[in-house]
């Protein structure tokens, strides 16, 4: 199975997880995005309300400063691998 194919199962398995309570009260899971052979990788704690809505991490004000700042940086958001630990948005 190649690295994308495995990839895709994860997706799968996290946009299924009904594992705890977090996932009763979401929108979409947040498994994270970017390329798979990414030499960065940025490490959110959880999906905002923007990100729940969109499926995507770092989507809100908060993925909007990111990217200012890895733009400052010299880099480029699309060149790293962007997730949450938490694949659900906290609700309390």
């Amino acid at each position: 199975m190649s690295k994308e194919e495995r990839a895709a199962e994860l997706y799968e398995v996290i946009r299924g997880c009904r594992l705890c309570a977090l996932a009763e009260t979401r929108t979409h899971a947040v498994p994270g995005e970017g390329p798979l052979d990414a030499e960065v990788m940025c490490i959110g704690e959880a999906p905002g309300l923007n990100e729940d809505r969109q499926g995507r991490p770092f989507v809100g004000a908060a993925g909007q400063f990111l990217t200012e700042l890895l733009a400052e940086a010299g880099l480029r958001r699309e060149a790293l691998w962007i997730t949450n630990v938490v694949k659900h948005r906290p609700t309390a």
